[in-house]
């Protein structure tokens, strides 16, 4: 079915509830945006799942529990928001040990620390598989930006280098060794969601989204919502040193890592054209342009489909 087709199912259901005065932006975005004893907070929810998320082999502990929280901070900063709260629900298998899970809240903790986190508490289940799902809290910003509002004329702009979390998933999964493999490892394993630089972005853009499941994925998500085409060019993509050293040894052209690499939570930013070369754009590679029609085009990648990619 495809994890698109499902979410436009489940929205479908979604929008049959009753209208709530609590709810300003729902299903669609990122984060959810509600209203809470008369201000704007976010909320978003993701899971990390052993098997499909990470493999508890090749994975620490510590960089699981990383990991886990600062895919949910992504989303807050995709939203221009500053995360807050945090309930983290576990699913345990019994043979999982104390030492594995201590580990595993010494990750998760420094992630909440370094990014102003409260971790408030959740639940525990048995399971056949370690799992952690986690709901995160934020402040949202005074200017509310999602994916729909992207037009025709924009520029599209892109936080950091791509290509890195892709390279270093190769690598462990291959046993890749030496300077490069072990960079792009830890680029996989303790990513930094881009939160002060979302703050900013959502002042001045017109769409934003973090990149999760692949660049040109997320490009094609915000075409959709803005119902408008966009043009990627592929020379102008920033790839990351990493994937750029280790594209050879891992068979693949040091585009298509960029293109198609996931778990960057770096942020694609849609914004107007009077702000290329300025100071909003400091740090950040200008990748494209928004042009009517619909769909991306200059570049494919597949991405990550929770239901197609095994």
């Amino acid at each position: 079915m495809g994890e698109r087709h499902l979410i436009t199912l489940i929205t479908r259901w979604l929008s049959r509830q009753p209208r709530f005065s609590t709810l300003v932006r729902g299903i669609g975005d990122d984060c959810a945006t509600v209203r809470c004893a008369g201000k704007r907070e976010l909320l978003t929810a993701d899971a990390f799942v052993e098997g499909v998320h990470f493999d508890r082999r090749r994975v620490s502990a510590h960089d699981a529990g990383w990991k886990s929280l600062a895919a949910n901070i992504s989303d807050i900063a995709a939203a221009g928001g500053i995360p807050a709260c945090a309930l983290v629900s576990l699913e345990l298998p019994p043979s999982l040990g104390v030492s594995w899970l201590k580990g595993f809240y010494s990750g998760l903790l420094s992630c909440a620390r370094r990014f102003g986190v409260a971790v408030a508490g959740g639940n525990l289940s048995r399971s056949t598989h370690f799992a952690a799902h986690i709901a995160l809290t934020g402040k949202a910003p005074a200017r509310l930006v999602g994916r729909s509002g992207a037009r025709p004329g924009d520029i599209v702009a892109v936080t950091g280098r791509m290509g890195g979390s892709l390279a270093g998933l190769l690598c462990l999964k291959r046993g890749i060794r030496g300077t490069a493999a072990r960079t792009a490892i830890r680029r996989h394993l303790h990513p930094e969601p881009r939160v002060a630089e979302g703050r900013e972005l959502a002042k001045v853009a017109h769409a934003l989204i973090d990149i999760s499941d692949g660049l040109v994925h997320e490009a094609s998500l915000l075409a959709e919502a803005s119902k408008v085409r966009i043009v990627l060019d592929a020379s102008a993509i920033p790839v990351h040193p990493a994937a750029r050293s280790l594209a050879r040894r891992l068979g693949k052209s040091p585009i298509s890592l960029a293109a198609g690499s996931g778990e960057e939570y770096e942020l694609l930013a849609i914004l107007p054209r009077r702000l290329a070369g300025r100071a909003q754009l400091k740090g950040m590679g200008v990748i494209g342009f928004v042009a009517r029609g619909r769909g991306v085009i200059g570049l494919k990648s597949a991405g990550f489909d929770h239901f197609r990619n095994g």
